[in-house]
């Protein structure tokens, strides 16, 4: 196992599977600019580690991310350099080749829910509690909206960044915010059980599917199309694909002489 441990968060990689834990739990995790600064450097390792398939997103102690540290905002620490340097962390988290998967329990609110949106699939404990509340901190919360409004539709994106009220995982589960609700005791077994189910599917394939559904707000079906072309014949050209279809011809095989 491999580990890069920062001030605020480390990440464990074994394999193709890397494990990120925000780790400030006596103030849940809360971002400071420290915070933003590790992000910046874990996503940009990430980035730079093309065997990674599958990353795991988590919070040490009673919460996922409770947002940016608003002590700091109120002292006027966090100027308006600190949100674009972590707009960039997340969009990049947002951007890696591998799949990611946000394990939440507790609270992620605000850029803590930023961060899960960022993120291909979200599990949440059943004790979790979500909101997206920047309005009410009078600033915008980065990209998150359009990331929602993505996610979910423009409507109710409006009513939860408009009002930052907070919800339960379940009512994340309805308005589609969160894929699956787990007990809080089940979430690790379950986080890794899903990045093993991932980790059993053709990279190559999950990797140009994800980002054909992230191009699909970006681009037009013209440049869709050309993109396509590219990736079907590295798809059509890896070993993944190889070795799948190598199994079915033994099937077949194996049913044609029974």
């Amino acid at each position: 196992m491999a580990t890069l441990a920062l001030e605020t968060m480390y990440c464990e990689t074994t394999g193709p599977l890397a494990r990120l834990y925000f780790n400030r739990p006596a103030v849940l995790n809360a971002a400071n600019e420290a915070w933003v600064r590790d992000l910046i450097t874990i996503t940009d390792h990430l980035t730079q580690q093309p065997d990674i398939q599958v990353v795991i997103v988590s919070g040490k102690g009673r919460s996922f991310c409770s947002g940016l540290d608003v002590k700091e905002l109120a002292q006027g620490r966090l100027l308006l350099d600190w949100f674009v340097t972590w707009e960039r962390g997340v969009t990049t988290l947002a951007s890696l080749n591998a799949i990611t998967i946000a394990a939440i329990h507790g609270y992620c609110l605000g850029g803590g829910l930023q961060v899960a949106l960022a993120c291909d699939l979200r599990l949440a404990a059943s004790d979790a509690i979500l909101s997206i509340p920047a309005v009410r901190e009078g600033v915008v919360a980065a990209l998150g909206p359009m990331r929602l409004a993505r996610l979910i539709g423009a409507a109710p994106a409006k009513r939860l960044c408009f009002l930052g009220e907070r919800f339960t995982a379940e009512q994340g589960l309805s308005l589609g915010v969160i894929d699956e609700v787990v007990q809080p005791e089940q979430m690790d077994e379950r986080a890794l059980a899903l990045a093993q189910e991932l980790l059993a599917i053709p990279f190559t394939a999950l990797k140009h599917t994800k980002r054909q559904i992230n191009g699909a707000f970006e681009k037009d079906t013209a440049t869709l199309m050309g993109e396509l072309v590219t990736a079907q014949e590295e798809c059509l050209r890896s070993p993944e694909h190889a070795a799948v279809m190598a199994e079915y011809r033994e099937q077949q095989a194996n049913r044609t002489k029974a």
